[in-house]
């Protein structure tokens, strides 16, 4: 709960970050116009100049608005895997926090059936009914163990989608990093061989400088 109650935190204020919350102003009231005549002769005159004063401003998309946007997809992307993990991890803890279990069973007739039940390490056959009843325990050491491989094996087929999402939010986010990698690395061997024709242009100048000189020696 702990785990969960953080994210939505995080996310609350992520969202709230991004928001802006603008207050109009007031419009005299009906009685005040009636008291005073002059405010609601200058109220509209008052705000079209400010609505003709106010410059126009460009939107404008720098290269630091990508970065903070794509961050903020990974953060995103990080707090569903995350979620995804606690879930898994709680469902898991649900179905093995008490000492009674119950593996399945099937029906057998109107408002009838036919059930498992482990009490610990022992496993019951229980009817249900009109009342519940002791039928069999299943004493046989192979017997449990294969009820309970079967058991696990259905909980694991259970819980194959959310393992299955939270690999790809895991390969996803790996291919980002790999992604972001490979660009820093081409800007930064870009951003070198520059430096180097920078460099060698330098040089040029200055021999042509130095050839000048002589020559007018």
């Amino acid at each position: 709960m702990l785990q969960l109650r953080t994210i939505i935190i995080a996310l609350l204020v992520m969202v709230a970050s991004q928001t802006n919350i603008a207050f109009a102003e007031q419009s005299p009231t009906v009685k005040q116009c009636i008291d005073h005549p002059e405010t609601c002769e200058k109220a509209p005159s008052a705000k079209s100049e400010k609505n003709d004063t106010q410059p126009v401003q460009a939107v404008s998309f720098t290269a630091w608005d990508v970065v903070k946007l794509i961050f903020s997809t990974l953060f995103v992307l990080a707090l569903i895997y995350a979620l995804l993990r606690f879930m898994n991890k709680r469902s898991r803890w649900l179905t093995k926090r008490g000492l009674v279990e119950h593996l399945g069973g099937t029906h057998v007739g109107t408002n009838r059936s036919v059930q498992l039940v482990k009490v610990g390490k022992r496993i019951f056959v229980v009817g249900v009914g009109d009342s519940v009843q002791l039928l069999k325990e299943i004493e046989d050491e192979k017997e449990v163990n294969e009820l309970l491989v079967m058991y696990n094996e259905s909980l694991q087929h259970m819980l194959e989608p959310n393992e299955r999402l939270t690999s790809w939010f895991r390969r996803l986010m790996k291919s980002d990093t790999k992604e972001e990698k490979k660009e820093m690395t081409s800007f930064g061997s870009l951003f070198a061989k520059q430096m180097q024709e920078l460099t060698k242009e330098r040089q040029k100048l200055l021999k042509q400088i130095e050839k000048g000189k002589t020559s007018d020696e």
